[in-house]
């Protein structure tokens, strides 16, 4: 099997195009294709031992999902977020993760409040360690803790696509702010003004206030968008991004 696939990457019953698509995003989730990479299906379709069919109709795919730019020449390159589109995916986001919350308030009980606590004493730390990419994981699972909690697979399936979306840009911006194209001090800062928001959410669900709770999360997701802007902006004063 090619190197570039995980061990039974295509096992799963689904067509190959889905398959590919999946693998893709997986790839765009973590960082591992960095905005403005181009790609083309002549390339993945060699890496993934497969047709350029189902590699086209997965970049189609993609595409329409936002996070791939066509090219003139029937390529393709991968999507980078400007500030204004975060913040609108941010206000969709804040929506539904506070109701997440409010559902979680009343439905985690202790042992949500005992998965926080570790979730935020283990960002504290790599905080403390200046460890960027530990801590933005965290941030995620804190988030993810708080789905699973609310037990709503209509909230989850509304969500999948623009948390899936949220976590891209997340990724580019880190590394955005790890190479100095954009204010490292200013992400950093935005990072911990998140985990003071963590520590707020915990107690309001930890106390089953599912109101506060949800004015939190929503408070907390509309001002991590508008860090998230300044820093971009802040760093195109510091010149075009390649």
């Amino acid at each position: 099997m090619n190197a570039d696939l995980p061990e039974n990457a295509f096992d799963r019953a689904e067509p190959l195009h889905a398959r590919t698509y999946d693998l893709l995003w997986q790839r765009l989730e973590g960082g591992d294709l960095p905005a403005g990479t181009r790609l083309k299906d002549t390339d993945w379709a060699a890496r993934l031992g497969v047709s350029r069919t189902p590699v086209r109709e997965a970049f189609r795919k993609l595409a329409h999902d936002g996070v791939l730019d066509a090219l003139g020449a029937g390529g393709y390159q991968v999507h980078r977020f400007a500030a204004s589109e975060i913040a609108e995916l941010y206000r969709c986001r804040a929506a539904l993760e506070a109701l997440a919350a409010e559902e979680a308030a009343q439905r985690g009980g202790a042992a949500l409040a005992t998965t926080l606590a570790a979730n935020i004493a283990a960002a504290q730390a790599a905080m403390q360690g200046d460890d960027m990419v530990t801590l933005q994981a965290l941030n995620g699972s804190f988030h993810d803790a708080i789905l699973d909690a609310a037990r709503s697979p209509h909230l989850r399936r509304l969500l999948e696509q623009t948390r899936r979306l949220a976590r891209m840009a997340r990724r580019q911006l880190l590394a955005q702010a790890l190479a100095a194209e954009v204010p490292y001090e200013e992400y950093r800062a935005g990072l911990a003004r998140v985990l003071d928001d963590h520590v707020a959410l915990h107690r309001a669900l930890a106390e089953g206030d599912g109101a506060r709770a949800g004015a939190l999360m929503r408070g907390h997701l509309l001002a991590t968008a508008r860090d998230m802007g300044v820093v971009l902006d802040a760093g195109g004063a510091l010149g075009d991004v390649a």
